[in-house]
């Protein structure tokens, strides 16, 4: 895939997720991805959860050598306009594809976009953290996921199988899925479905995330029928990692963090309770790992 169609496909999530009135409404029974997103980021983090970190405009890498023309070019000259106005750049005019840079504007572009990604890491971080945890929670069969068509109908149960993969980070760029390719990289119309949460199952996951007013909604008066059973019976916890698999999981866990970044015991402790690990064997695997010193504040 070209740097061109992730920065295109990165701008739409953005896009998607700055405008939630055009999301799929909830119900009594059912909660789109989304909101559940933002419920989790809520449970896990707090007010530290702004709302903002799925929302981000994609901040790409720039080389040191200026480019004339393309989005990196576009981007560095909107950036030069709107931080160096010493430079005395105007405002792009519409359908203007080329531009000159000098290398000392390039350079302070540069800089901005690494102070941009510092600044954005934090926001970053909670926001994988956020994926992370539905998607083990979704496998333990603790979180109940389910697909509907976009232009309607009754939600389908989701198989906990399919939150077992690697290939999935893609659902939470515009929340849906491909049932007849559920692990499809890709995001699409058609063939797509919205995912949901069940209501019962996301108050369960992510206590306080849910707003009072999201929390309780009122069963409609007509009948309706039930939400559906997930395709195969949640297990009263989640499914314990083999003991050689423990470690390594955790490994990974870390591994993944922004450099210099280390979690608190309590991160650890969620994310590897996910993976059906307790708490005392988590504190054991700490111990050969990198820890905060007592008292030392969380980074970012």
């Amino acid at each position: 895939m070209s740097v061109e169609i992730i920065h295109k496909q990165l701008s739409l999530r953005a896009e998607f997720w700055k405008k939630s009135l055009g999301w799929p409404d909830d119900n009594a029974s059912y909660v789109f991805l989304g909101r559940a997103v933002h419920a989790m980021g809520k449970s896990m983090f707090g007010a530290d959860w702004t709302g903002d970190e799925p929302c981000r405009d994609p901040v790409p890498n720039l080389s040191v050598f200026p480019e004339r023309s393309g989005w990196r070019a576009r981007l560095v000259h909107d950036l030069l306009v709107k931080h160096h106005p010493e430079h005395n750049r105007q405002p792009r005019k519409p359908y203007q594809h080329s531009f000159e840079f000098s290398g000392k504007e390039w350079m302070d572009a540069v800089m901005i976009v690494k102070k941009l990604k510092d600044e954005r890491a934090p926001e970053l971080r909670r926001l994988l953290e956020v994926q992370d945890r539905i998607k083990h929670l979704a496998e333990a069969g603790f979180l109940i996921t389910a697909i509907r068509e976009k232009a309607g109908g009754d939600p389908t149960p989701v198989p906990r199988g399919w939150w077992n993969s690697e290939r999935i980070r893609d659902r939470f760029d515009l929340c849906q899925l491909r049932p007849d390719d559920p692990y499809n990289l890709g995001i699409g119309s058609d063939p797509f479905q919205w995912i949901f949460v069940t209501r019962e199952s996301l108050m369960s996951c992510a206590p306080g995330g849910l707003t009072e007013g999201e929390q309780g909604r009122p069963t409609p008066v007509a009948a309706t029928p039930s939400a559906a059973p997930p395709p195969e019976e949640p297990a009263s916890a989640p499914r314990r990692l083999a003991e050689a698999k423990i470690e390594p999981a955790f490994r990974q866990w870390r591994e993944q963090q922004a450099v210099g970044y280390i979690p608190t015991e309590e991160q650890d402790v969620a994310h590897m309770q996910g993976l059906g690990v307790g708490r005392d064997k988590v504190r054991e695997l700490r111990k050969k790992f990198p820890r905060r010193r007592r008292g030392e504040k969380r980074s970012g």
